[in-house]
């Protein structure tokens, strides 16, 4: 019996990166006795992202189906291509990333040999230039790089999440745990997050089985805007910011809507970055910098809740 897979691609202005991801998955390897649909989710673009669907369909990419979600942000984008997948196993990509040939038989063969609930692979970057001397390995998850090794692992509660432009999750589990946390996530130019935490969260909670799967990689082309510090400092106050209005109104122990162990976190980031100064070594100076911007943007828009205005 031959069973389906749905490749999902989530977009947002991105048309010119986007016929490259595109390109590479009209080459990809679909495993016997296996069906493949790509769902393209326009998330509001004012682009050329449909024109350039549109061609690939024309040119013959036959399996590419074009769905426009106008409510702004990734979570309601992959939550739109979720409910018109088909699939037994629903594939997450990149509108920026090129995958290998073989990525889509290793992630099926994760799920159909380990009993997997949710499989995720390697994420390896494309530089336009030098990686910067500023850029610490702890920093790269931000640019949505991953590598925990060569070894296929089961992945446990306490380890480091997978990544969005290379995971994937069965049926079975999204009609357990349900969709994307739409309070998370990216929306528009907001680099929200959390999103993807709090998903495997609910799966762990749910006995699931999630595998690392290091065979099935995908190549992350990064922009050059995103390898300056100042889209590093946006990223840190956007997601500080996201993960403050996510709490909502927080009734416990709080100050003016803060809750007290966040600032207790905050005068311990705040010593160490005052630390790291006395270092004179400015990849830990900006890597504290970063950490006491999240924390100053989440107590900010703690505040913001508290006095009414939060979203």
């Amino acid at each position: 019996m031959v069973k389906k897979v749905s490749i999902i691609i989530c977009t947002y202005n991105r048309a010119d990166s986007l016929a490259t991801t595109l390109e590479s998955i009209l080459l990809v390897s679909v495993p016997l006795n296996w069906e493949c649909e790509v769902l393209l989710v326009d998330n509001n673009s004012t682009d050329t992202t449909k024109a350039v669907v549109t061609a690939f369909i024309k040119n013959g990419f036959t399996s590419l189906r074009y769905i426009f979600e106008p409510q702004q942000g990734l979570s309601f984008a992959r939550n739109a291509g979720m409910r018109a997948a088909h699939g037994e196993i629903v594939v997450f990509t990149d509108d920026d990333v090129i995958v290998e040939r073989d990525w889509l038989v290793e992630l099926v063969k994760a799920f159909t040999e380990h009993d997997a609930d949710c499989v995720g692979g390697k994420i390896k970057p494309v530089w336009p230039g030098k990686k910067p001397m500023w850029l610490s390995k702890r920093n790269e998850n931000i640019l949505a790089i991953l590598d925990y090794g060569d070894d296929l692992r089961e992945m446990g509660v306490g380890d480091e999440p997978l990544f969005g432009a290379n995971f994937s999750f069965s049926k079975r589990i999204l009609e357990k745990v349900g969709y994307f946390n739409t309070s998370l996530g990216r929306m528009g130019n907001k680099l929200y997050g959390s999103e993807d935490t709090e998903m495997f969260g609910r799966i762990f909670t749910a006995g699931g089985k999630v595998i690392y799967q290091p065979q099935a990689v995908v190549h992350h082309i990064l922009a050059p805007h995103r390898l300056k510090k100042s889209y590093f400092r946006k990223w840190h106050c956007d997601a500080g910011e996201g993960l403050g209005f996510s709490l909502g109104h927080y009734t416990k122990r709080n100050l003016w809507g803060v809750p007290y162990f966040y600032l207790h976190d905050t005068l311990k980031v705040f010593g160490r970055y005052i630390a790291a100064l006395f270092t004179l070594q400015s990849d830990k100076i900006f890597y504290q910098e970063q950490k006491l911007i999240f924390q100053l943007a989440l107590i900010r828009s703690r505040l913001k809740v508290y006095a009414g205005s939060g979203f």
